[in-house]
């Protein structure tokens, strides 16, 4: 007791002391505080910036949404061979569809084109003009004389199938042909969404030599 009564009669000791004290608890106040206010800045300024980069990354899977949406793609391939009992062709048009919604095609007689030609340098002309069609059933002579043949006008092909189309013609003679695939949208679909309305125009070629029979 008598330690601590001489200190507090030393009044300017005592001050001193209290002072110092005061002013540590001063000073680590400004320190946490400031140190939480630093804090408190960065952590607002990470969530201010995340959301930045969440709605530019939600503007720009919106826009590659609206570029896929409605997209009409495929592959078409035109594999021709020769018969080998007759002079003619067999013509497989091979369409995948690799698209975001259901593609039909035109189909009708004169998507497929035969050309006989003759190659002069890097001019071509053609001397013979065959429109086979896609038929989906052939008469039988005996048992139907008077049916007809069936062709096929439209094909439809859904998202991720692949369809193979299949013609034949008859020639005359051996030669250079050049086989075309020609079909425009058709809107043949319900629904404003899967209706092929666009100017498009889907194509695809190819040469064959077809020899004389052996």
């Amino acid at each position: 007791m008598n330690l601590i009564r001489k200190w507090w009669d030393n009044h300017d000791k005592s001050n001193n002391f209290l002072s110092g004290i005061h002013y540590i608890v001063i000073s680590l106040a400004i320190i946490v505080g400031g140190g939480w206010a630093l804090y408190t800045f960065k952590a607002l300024d990470m969530a201010s910036n995340a959301e930045i980069q969440l709605a530019k990354a939600n503007e720009e899977l919106k826009q590659i949404k609206e570029q896929i949406k409605g997209t009409d793609s495929s592959s078409i391939t035109i594999n021709a061979s020769p018969l080998k009992t007759q002079l003619g062709i067999v013509i497989n048009v091979i369409i995948k569809n690799n698209g975001k919604r259901p593609l039909s095609f035109n189909t009708s007689k004169g998507s497929v084109t035969v050309y006989k030609i003759k190659a002069d340098g890097d001019s071509i002309e053609q001397s013979q003009k065959l429109t086979p069609n896609l038929y989906t059933s052939i008469r039988d002579k005996e048992t139907e004389p008077t049916a007809k043949n069936r062709s096929l006008s439209k094909t439809h092909v859904l998202i991720g199938a692949e369809k193979t189309l299949s013609y034949i013609v008859g020639l005359k003679e051996a030669g250079i042909y050049y086989v075309v695939f020609r079909s425009t949208p058709d809107t043949n679909f319900e629904g404003e969404d899967l209706k092929n309305v666009k100017p498009v125009e889907w194509f695809a070629s190819s040469y064959i030599e077809v020899t004389k029979l052996q």
